[in-house]
């Protein structure tokens, strides 16, 4: 269900938001060019930092 990232991590379903921060930092670091393909993983990655920040608002209530 959860691919590897360019960084070799498969990032788990509930990571923390500094986790999926990490990933998403890592992923991007040094990229010039944007295929199809990296605007999507980048675009999943987002969603996984989404998750994280909502599950963290949520404990907080």
């Amino acid at each position: 269900m959860f691919g590897e990232t360019s960084a070799g991590r498969a990032p788990s379903p509930e990571l923390s938001v500094t986790a999926a921060n990490d990933a998403i930092r890592d992923f991007v670091a040094g990229r010039t060019l944007w295929s199809k393909e990296a605007l999507a993983e980048l675009d999943r990655l987002r969603g996984q930092w989404q998750r994280a920040v909502r599950a963290e608002m949520v404990k907080a209530a």
